[in-house]
């Protein structure tokens, strides 16, 4: 599995490799990067999960530093002109339109933040195997004239959980990949524009004021694929991995990311996975 994501490090230069985890650091070619929201939240979930079932080393991380200006974007899109792996993540990444479309999606891709919307800015989501937006981002994917969430039109981003059905019908007018995972107080399956299934319990209020939450489920969704779940599958185990992680230590609005992602072998085993 392939992990492609910026870190918010100025000038930090493109660095490929096998990633390990040691004391809530992530460590890549022997430089350092601590496991908090963003790319180091899902790698970090995704090694966790991977280490569970014994398969931690078949995890490879593309990463360069891009604090916005997308110097670092663009050395990863290069590098995924040619993917030699079944699965790859696009996360965060600046969006560019030719870039996005210069990938190789000759096997699964997966996109998540900066990923989906250049996916959907380009009109090549049906590209993807798989988006994982929360009810924000939905709106924005709903959106047929946005080209970033930042531009969502009123009408569609002014909404509540209760609008996400008719937000993903509106979605799937559009090129969208056949799974999808909807993130919020209720997580939402979905397949091929249909809600197939939905998350909601065990719901913990303290999990959505902790930063990296998202990444964290993307990461255990995506490792549950590489390891041979089916999709459906997968995202229902996932979504209810990740409560039961925030049940498990009790989360509070402070707890770090970094304690939920190590808690993440106890929850699997507790589950019989």
């Amino acid at each position: 599995m392939i992990i492609a994501g910026t870190m918010p490090i100025k000038g930090m230069d493109l660095i490929k490799g096998a990633p390990k985890l040691s004391n809530n650091k992530i460590i890549i070619n022997d430089k350092e990067f601590p496991v908090s929201m963003g790319t180091g939240a899902l790698i970090g979930a995704s090694l966790k999960t991977m280490e569970y079932f014994g398969v931690e080393n078949d995890i490879t991380i593309i990463t360069a530093g891009d604090i916005g200006e997308g110097d670092g974007s663009l050395k990863i899109y290069d590098e995924l002109r040619e993917i030699n792996d079944d699965l790859t993540i696009i996360h965060y990444i600046k969006p560019k339109i030719t870039k996005i479309k210069e990938v190789d999606f000759s096997s699964k891709v997966i996109g998540d933040a900066g990923g989906m919307y250049a996916g959907k800015a380009g009109e090549i989501g049906d590209k993807f195997y798989m988006f994982f937006p929360d009810v924000g981002e939905l709106s924005f994917l709903a959106d047929e004239e946005a080209s970033h969430p930042a531009y969502v039109r009123g009408f569609i981003s002014e909404i509540d959980d209760k609008e996400v059905p008719k937000l993903i019908k509106r979605a799937y007018n559009q090129k969208m990949p056949k799974q999808m995972v909807i993130k919020g107080k209720t997580d939402y399956i979905v397949e091929d524009g249909n809600i197939v299934d939905t998350v909601g319990a065990p719901l913990i209020e303290a999990m959505e004021c902790i930063g990296g939450t998202g990444d964290s489920l993307t990461g255990i969704v995506s490792s549950l694929i590489a390891v041979g779940y089916k999709p459906t599958k997968a995202s229902l185990m996932g979504c209810t991995i990740n409560r039961k992680l925030g049940e498990k230590i009790k989360a509070k609005p402070n707890t770090q990311i970094s304690e939920i992602i190590n808690t993440i072998p106890e929850v699997l085993k507790e589950m019989n996975l």
